[in-house]
């Protein structure tokens, strides 16, 4: 049986912000029910110890995120969960009670598409939530994945904040002299951040870009967005490969559906057999 290294698990596709850097989605905004959440947790518990609660959408949204938290623990998996970090504060209680959490990303470049009266506030609450999560064996990872694709001659989007995290973590050295893309440091225990590019969702028109290469999709990880669809990986926000449905199959059926066979098959090969996969830069970083 398929054990994957984690799986995405979409809770709602609804957000609170509409940021520049995540993707417009066309499907129908939503709130997964509990009793599907239960459901699918009944079919995917033997597939992995590891939940990923995002795609799109933000999941502290979610107005029984609690049961959800609560259910993963019943079931023993562990949570990673995506956040654009707004609602910590409102938050904070519930998620530093759950055992079931075991790591949130804290996506800091929801800071720069913040009204400038509101990033001082969005900040705070943040660092107050550090401050509380330091107590608890939760990790921290703060994301900064925004930097245009090329750094010749371009101010930094992030000097405003990476000199706030210099104040709260008391840094002698500047983070900037610090942070390579695509490499995580080590802020404080258990705290981390990193700095990357911003990348482009493969969903939107973009280039092809050849049919040579690979992805880690439905090799350690695969998807479930909040209707229940099955797609490969966590950057088919637009379920451009739906493989099938939780709600209707079992996850093992749909792994072995032929589209899934062959797909997994191409990668093992180093051939893309989907138009999303020729056109996503992220595969080009295996």
């Amino acid at each position: 049986m398929k054990k994957f290294k984690k799986i995405y698990l979409e809770i709602t596709n609804r957000c609170n912000l509409s940021c520049s850097f995540c993707p417009r989605t066309e499907r129908d905004k939503a709130f997964m029910r509990v009793d599907d959440f239960r459901s699918i947790l009944k079919k995917i518990q033997r597939h992995t110890d590891y939940l990923a609660l995002h795609v799109l959408g933000e999941p502290l949204l979610h107005p029984e995120l609690g049961d959800i938290l609560a259910l993963c623990q019943e079931y023993g998996l562990k949570v990673n969960l995506t956040t654009n970090g707004t609602l910590l504060p409102q938050r904070q209680k519930l998620l530093l009670a759950s055992p079931a959490l075991r790591q949130i990303n804290i996506s800091l470049h929801s800071f720069s598409e913040q009204e400038a009266n509101l990033a001082l506030g969005y900040l705070n609450g943040i660092f107050v939530f550090l401050r509380e999560a330091a107590a608890t064996p939760l990790l921290i990872s703060l994301r900064l994945w925004n930097l245009p694709p090329t750094q010749i001659n371009l101010p930094s989007p992030n000097d405003a904040i990476l000199k706030a995290l210099e104040s709260f973590f008391a840094l002698a050295e500047p983070l900037a002299n610090r942070l390579t893309p695509g490499h995580g440091i080590t802020l404080a225990p258990q705290i981390f951040l990193s700095q990357n590019a911003r990348f482009t969702w493969p969903h939107e028109p973009a280039p092809d870009l050849g049919d040579t290469g690979t992805c880690r999709g439905l090799r350690d990880h695969v998807a479930i967005l909040v209707d229940g669809t099955v797609v490969p990986c966590c950057l088919d926000g637009e379920a451009d490969i739906p493989l099938g449905n939780i709600h209707g199959h079992s996850l093992a059926e749909i792994l072995n559906s032929p589209r899934a066979v062959a797909l997994r098959t191409g990668f093992t090969q180093r051939r893309l057999t989907e138009p999303l996969c020729r056109r996503c830069t992220f595969r080009k970083s295996f």
